[in-house]
């Protein structure tokens, strides 16, 4: 094979296993690539270069996605719900309530264990508190530091 039209089918490959979850061997069946015998479509796999173009392939298309105006907070919400009902019909109870609890700390139905003590401050509150640290004003009766 001349190498341009090998690295035209490596790319075509490649792009079609990154997108569609497959293996080498299927992609190189469904594309109509004759002559070449399992071993040496490993071969192919494991070189450098063909790995070098996967990788790339495979970033183009977690880009494309990460991109997509689609892609949001509540997509995600849906798809873990999906999930949830899938692991719930498989009878993986352990695994659906871990993904409920997840499901609730993504959409806000769940705090943290951290506790935020500025939660009830407003912006008049900061500024406030910048004025006094900055003069060195006492902060409502707690002791001055000798810092």
């Amino acid at each position: 094979m001349a190498k341009n039209s090998e690295t035209s089918w490596m790319h075509q490959a490649a792009k079609k296993m990154a997108r569609e979850g497959k293996n080498l061997l299927v992609v190189v069946d469904e594309l109509g690539i004759p002559g070449m015998r399992p071993q040496e479509i490993e071969q192919v796999f494991r070189s450098d270069m063909f790995q070098q173009i996967l990788r790339a392939e495979k970033n183009r298309y977690a880009l494309e996605i990460a991109n997509d105006p689609t892609l949001q907070k509540q997509t995600a919400i849906g798809f873990m719900v999906i999930a949830i009902q899938n692991l719930m019909s498989e009878g993986e109870w352990d695994k659906a309530l871990e993904g409920w609890q997840k499901l609730a700390k993504l959409a806000g139905w769940q705090g943290s264990d951290a506790v935020n003590i500025f939660a009830e401050l407003k912006p008049r509150d900061f500024e406030e508190l910048r004025k006094k640290i900055g003069t060195g004003a006492s902060l409502a009766g707690a002791p001055k530091t000798n810092a």
